[in-house]
């Protein structure tokens, strides 16, 4: 991944890299996950997720805005079906 990959194209890879049939890359989304440690099971616990938006690039995101002291941020690939029944 390099900063000029959207993030369409980094879940492609991903898809693929895992096996997965990447033209299938409709059907999920990248998504911007910010958190902290010490969940139910002493794991990492999201607070927050936010879909990125497919033409938006995500290690430019990653660059420009840090979460505050004690929060920490992830990009998680999630179904887009999952992410409207939650919606």
């Amino acid at each position: 991944a390099t900063p000029r990959c959207s993030a369409r194209q980094l879940v492609r890879e991903a898809l693929e890299r895992y096996g997965l049939d990447p033209d299938e890359f409709g059907q999920f989304a990248l998504c911007d996950v910010v958190g902290r440690p010490g969940g139910a099971a002493g794991g990492w616990q999201g607070e927050h997720l936010r879909e990125v938006g497919d033409w938006e690039r995500p290690l430019v995101l990653q660059e420009l805005w840090k979460p505050k002291a004690g929060w920490s941020r992830r990009f998680e690939i999630r179904r887009r079906q999952d992410l409207e029944r939650d919606g």
